[in-house]
């Protein structure tokens, strides 16, 4: 408690100070993108992944992969950026993902990042409170390809662009104490999973994983996208690019795809190697 109060007040600096870039580079975002195109109605949309990703039988094969595992040492949550070739040809395949997300985001949108996260309901995390996730617009598509009992939803409160960035202090003050904020709000809307489920939503919205309330295991892949220069500009910053920008990732060899002309792919991040594609920053 005394190390946060004591970084206080450089975390309250740092976050005004990004809120004017996040803001200058999303109210260009507002003048080139279509969102009401996108068939993201006010930053949610809910379909099912081989419905979204047009491929019938993705979500069973995804099921049937090294994907559904488990996490292990009595953690919670499972992450992962060790992705199957398959799973890439089909996000990057889908011509209907594409459009929605050069729609609501631009022209300038790249992939961001694409990893495992299998949540047991328990699971203790910041994310459990009310939050954005600080870097103004920004699509999160959660791929929930399998589920144990009665896994935990999303909750989210839907909005209309132009919704630009502002520093919510009545919820980051109590994240930055490490405390979560989880009352109910009049416009929330829960977001529950089966399995094959997926949901596509802007991480600039109000929302917060709904840990405490099922019972059971959620099995996802998340993918992101964001302004690509504006990845760029938040770098270090704050948690955009491959692994969150910690390290780079691996695309598989023989994904079926033209990555140095698809225009989801962000070239200044790919990287051919002796024996293996890696997407990241150097």
């Amino acid at each position: 408690m005394l190390r946060s109060i004591a970084r206080f007040p450089k975390n309250f600096a740092r976050r005004y100070s990004l809120a004017r870039v996040i803001e200058a580079f999303d109210s260009r975002t507002d003048k080139i993108a279509k969102p009401w195109e996108s068939e993201i109605s006010r930053g949610i949309h809910k379909s099912t992944i081989d419905t979204l990703l047009e491929t019938p039988g993705l979500a069973e094969r995804m099921r049937d992969s090294d994907l559904r595992k488990l996490p292990n040492d009595g953690k919670r949550a499972y992450f992962s950026w060790d992705l199957p070739g398959f799973l890439w040809q089909a996000l990057l395949d889908s011509k209907g993902l594409q459009k929605m997300v050069i729609d609501y985001l631009g022209p300038n949108v790249r992939l961001d990042d694409l990893y495992v996260k299998t949540v047991l309901d328990g699971y203790d995390s910041t994310s459990e409170g009310w939050h954005d996730d600080n870097v103004g617009y920004r699509l999160k598509l959660f791929m929930v390809f399998d589920t144990d009992g009665q896994p935990s939803g999303t909750l989210v409160l839907p909005a209309d662009r132009p919704n630009l960035y502002r520093v919510n202090w009545s919820d980051e003050l109590p994240r930055m104490f490490k405390k979560s904020v989880k009352e109910h709000r009049a416009s929330q809307e829960l977001v529950t999973y089966a399995a094959g489920d997926c949901l596509i939503f802007d991480t600039n919205l109000g929302h917060r994983g709904d840990y405490s309330a099922g019972k059971g295991v959620r099995y996802c892949v998340i993918a992101e996208f964001i302004d690509r220069d504006k990845a760029d500009a938040l770098k270090g910053r704050a948690p955009c690019g491959p692994a969150q920008g910690r390290q780079k990732i691996v695309i598989p060899d023989g994904v079926g795809v033209d990555l140095c002309n698809h225009p989801l792919i962000d070239q200044k991040l790919l990287f051919q190697t002796e024996n293996r594609i890696e997407y990241g920053y150097n």
